[in-house]
């Protein structure tokens, strides 16, 4: 391939490779590369292998949209003028989203960058390449949705059987398995829902709803009559709206039937059917968005409703009832008021519950350096209505500037708790851990193990959803291999690992001092925040004293002060 200038002469070869799981089924990445490799030596001969070409992995990521870490570096390059070829394994490992495909190579064309497939006879050099290009994107788009299509068709099946799918069961439901059944030639098991000891939990919910109408209020009941979850927590708002608007506790009756079809739902049950026997099971009422893989509710428009094998436990009109009530008060929702200076917000704890303090602003109340004033009140205090926590409200204001202080002094060579690090970080243990080899693998091993999870938990954020399960066993995996290092590191040596725990803290400390604290009022909220949970494990009020626990320094006592004058 002729060059036109001496620019794109010296532009690279890149070579793009995806495989979207951790397994060793299917072409590997290395594999991909290796017959890119070959391709490219075919196509330019005078290419070196070695310097002329840049490789680009992503394994574990789907081919349908452009988030993926190594694809995007990829573009950047482009963007900056540093590639002029693309070499890949097939067509579908750049995209199969014709749309993203088509956008694409309008792009790359303004940048005189050419496609090349390593084994179809597809390029963007030639106009006949180009349409194989095309039609290739197109058939890989289609292969996906029929895919797609192929699983709703699955779904549909099973709405039909009105099963429970498995999971985790809403709560007030246990789940048993009834019978087998025959699905595409294949034998299923079929479960049902049965009610526990949570169902009048649920069937208090829905009643007092429809008493208080207000999911506020029914919160605050809740609390006040300590209803809890099975794990022993209050429920907050939104696990309450989560249960008050699952169609799971609904009889299947005349009034249901009526609200879904407003909707245009898909019912997969005769009309005789929802005669009150039994309740409603909901199918795809889920989907995962965005780069995070988001588990959102979809519109109910998008739901497929069938006749549960349990029994429903609310009536069709007072679920109704509630779903009308919820849409009514949605635009009065609650509205935590909200500080944007308020620094401890997400930090500061209450020392008589534990609950968080959260920032409530005052009426048209400025400082005199012209800050919004606010209080810091305990959050059970507030959503009990103070029948389970009476800690009296601190000045936000005041609270704040003292622990910045405070925060500042820590950066101060001179003082304790930055000597006592300085003492931590000094310490280099017995001359048998020093100099011990096997010490010295493992603690290697435990590093590279850390960073191998750090990497993963990275990839997170762009991978499928159906990947995650994947991606922990292998954090799971890495995080089990630790326990037994560190293990093994204790038995090797007299000095507790704790101790060793304490330098590394002290060390990272340090460091986050030394670099950060001078400028620590310049610094925005978020990082403000960011670097406080760094420095201190702890920091708590009983509505009179401050008080700071300080991490990786052990011999300092805890600092309380007061904060001033009390705001009642």
């Amino acid at each position: 391939m002729q060059s036109t200038s001496k620019k794109k002469d010296d532009r690279k070869i890149a070579i793009y490779s995806r495989k979207s799981k951790y397994t060793g089924k299917g072409e590997s990445t290395k594999n991909q590369i290796e017959m890119c490799k070959k391709k490219i030596a075919f196509q330019f001969p005078d290419v070196d292998l070695e310097n002329d070409i840049i490789i680009y992995e992503d394994e574990g990521f789907t081919g349908y949209n452009m988030n993926r870490p190594d694809f995007q570096r990829l573009l950047k390059d482009i963007r900056n003028n540093k590639i002029k070829v693309i070499a890949f394994y097939r067509l579908d490992r750049i995209s199969r989203n014709v749309t993203d495909f088509s956008n694409l190579v309008t792009e790359l064309d303004n940048y005189g960058v050419v496609f090349l497939s390593a084994t179809e006879n597809i390029e963007s050099i030639t106009p006949s390449g180009r349409a194989m290009m095309f039609m290739s994107s197109v058939f890989a788009q289609l292969e996906r949705d029929t895919t797609a299509e192929r699983i709703r068709d699955n779904m549909i099946d099973l709405a039909k059987t009105g099963r429970w799918l498995g999971g985790n069961t809403p709560t007030g439901f246990d789940s048993e398995q009834i019978e087998k059944i025959t699905i595409d030639g294949k034998k299923r098991k079929l479960f049902k829902l049965t009610d526990n000891e949570e169902m009048p939990i649920v069937i208090t919910l829905f009643k007092k709803m429809l008493e208080l109408k207000s999911l506020t209020k029914l919160e605050t009941y809740t609390i006040q009559n300590d209803i809890k979850t099975k794990n022993g927590k209050y429920f907050t708002r939104w696990a309450l709206k989560n249960i008050l608007t699952n169609p799971v506790y609904a009889i299947a009756d005349k009034d249901t039937l009526e609200y879904f079809k407003k909707f245009d739902v898909e019912i997969y049950a005769e009309e005789k059917d929802f005669n009150g026997s039994h309740g409603l099971m909901v199918y795809n009422k889920t989907e995962h968005k965005g780069k995070n893989k988001i588990v959102i509710k979809r519109d109910v428009e998008d739901w497929i409703i069938s006749i549960g094998k349990h029994k429903g436990n609310i009536t069709g009109k007072d679920w109704v009832e509630v779903q009308d009530l919820l849409l009514k008060n949605s635009d009065m929702r609650y509205r935590k008021p909200s500080a944007s200076n308020a620094l401890l917000s997400g930090i500061l704890r209450c020392s008589h519950c534990g609950s968080f303090m959260r920032p409530k602003l005052k009426n048209k109340t400025i400082s005199e350096d012209g800050r919004r004033r606010f209080d810091y009140m305990c959050e059970l205090k507030e959503k009990s209505r103070k029948q389970k926590c009476d800690c009296k409200n601190i000045n936000g204001l005041e609270a704040d500037d003292l622990v910045m202080e405070k925060i500042k002094e820590l950066a101060n060579p001179t003082s304790l708790f930055y000597q006592s690090l300085k003492e931590i970080s000094k310490n280099t243990f017995t001359e048998e851990y020093k100099n011990n080899e096997e010490l010295k693998t493992l603690r290697s091993s435990l590093s590279k193990n850390e960073k191998d999870i750090n990497s993963l938990l990275d990839k997170i954020k762009y991978i499928d959803i159906e990947l995650l399960d994947d991606v922990s066993k292998e954090i799971k995996s890495l995080k089990e291999q630790n326990i037994k290092i560190e293990k093994q590191i204790k038995d090797l040596t007299n000095t507790n690992y704790d101790e060793i725990s304490d330098k590394d803290t002290s060390d990272l400390v340090l460091n986050v001092l030394d670099t950060y604290f001078n400028e620590f009022y310049n610094l925005d909220l978020n990082t403000k925040r960011n670097l406080i949970k760094l420095l201190v494990s702890s920091i708590t009020t009983d509505g009179e004293d401050i008080t700071i626990n300080f991490i990786g320094a052990r011999n300092i006592k805890d600092d309380t002060f007061p904060t001033g004058e009390d705001s009642k």
